[in-house]
């Protein structure tokens, strides 16, 4: 029975759900003076243990990757608990940051750091996980980024490493590899999405609509803001959508400019979320965008948070809190290092 499938991960989720960070906790974070004081106050916090491994002196970057290694450890405590046709889904959120770490050993090589600077960035907690650690050694070694991707030509990356690397050749820039990697991630996020039992799909419908429509509109807007060609972003756009139509994406593509696409934008499912005012940049109009897209699933999953128990539901919705908590926590941090004033740092989380 479905109740029964369900029956380990519950209790765990609720433990990991009352370790939640309150909303005047992260408010009052956001006062923090100097990021001493911020970790200070985190102390008592499921966070504690990987800030105690993060060396001085303190900065923003070094906090962020310390509550994404907390994210990654919760991820991991879920899906050891989780019913085994919601792990092949739950993988997902590992293998998204796996393919982070791809993309950050492209840059690195790009960039000419040496091998231990490479692994310093990756989260080899995943590729623990997925068996991979040696492989993720071995392209860290690469003295190119020709040679990283050939590192991976018997991978699932393969094949999008491989038509990337054609077009980093003529521009010199590794964005153009970036992007063939996300657009492969969505391509599986939506095949695992297709392969979930029928009665799971309605409770994890709304994450897979935001996350591949998104992915397929934030991309298209800012390549037409940059005046990309139009052969190129066919190649990038995931060919599967949910509620955005061919017709409609090669309109956006072969838009005149960004204020063209955005109108046809304007005119699907997805219009209220991007509004736009006059001093807006459309940078600014593209993030917005995000972040609201990002809040209609945080609220979607904290509505649901007690409806949402004896299915796949319930993970996604925790997933999706945990998540926010962890935006929240790097926006602060790099907001008290900036030296922003506490209003500007809580206008950035997600509550």
């Amino acid at each position: 029975m479905q109740t029964t499938k369900y029956a380990s991960v519950l209790p765990k989720i609720s433990v990991e759900r009352s370790k939640l960070l309150n909303e005047a906790k992260l408010k009052a974070l956001a006062e923090s003076k100097t990021l001493f004081d911020f970790a200070s106050q985190l102390r008592d916090t499921p966070y504690q243990e990987q800030l105690g491994h993060v060396t001085p002196p303190l900065t923003g970057r070094k906090l962020e990757r310390a509550f994404n290694e907390n994210l990654i450890e919760t991820y991991l405590k879920i899906i050891k608990y989780s019913p085994p046709r919601a792990v092949r889904y739950l993988d997902l959120y590992l293998w998204r940051l796996e393919a982070e770490n791809v993309k950050t050993l492209i840059r690195a090589a790009n960039a000419k750091l040496s091998p231990e600077q490479r692994l310093s960035k990756i989260y080899l907690s995943v590729e623990k996980y997925f068996g991979r650690v040696a492989l993720m050694e071995e392209a860290a070694k690469a003295s190119t980024v020709t040679q990283v991707v050939q590192t991976f030509k018997s991978t699932e990356f393969g094949g999008a490493l491989a038509t990337g690397l054609k077009s980093f050749e003529e521009t010199g820039s590794a964005i153009m590899l970036d992007v063939y990697v996300d657009a492969l991630f969505f391509e599986k996020f939506y095949k695992t999405y297709k392969k979930l039992p029928r009665r799971e799909k309605p409770h994890a419908i709304l994450y897979a609509r935001l996350g591949i429509d998104g992915f397929v509109l934030f991309t298209l807007l800012r390549a037409k803001n940059l005046n990309y060609d139009p052969n190129w972003l066919r190649l990038i756009v995931p060919q599967s959508t949910f509620k955005l139509g061919k017709k409609e994406i090669e309109g956006i593509i072969t838009a005149l400019n960004f204020e063209a696409a955005l109108k046809i934008v304007q005119t699907t499912e997805y219009a209220k979320y991007f509004e736009r005012s006059p001093e807006e940049t459309p940078e600014d109009t593209v993030a917005k965008a995000e972040k609201a897209f990002r809040n209609t699933l945080l609220q979607h999953a904290l509505r649901n948070k007690i409806h949402e128990i004896f299915n796949i539901g319930a993970i996604l919705g925790f997933i999706t809190i945990k998540e926010a908590e962890v935006h929240n926590l790097s926006a602060i941090a790099l907001g008290v290092e900036g030296g922003m004033k506490p209003d500007v740092i809580r206008n950035q989380l997600q509550l």
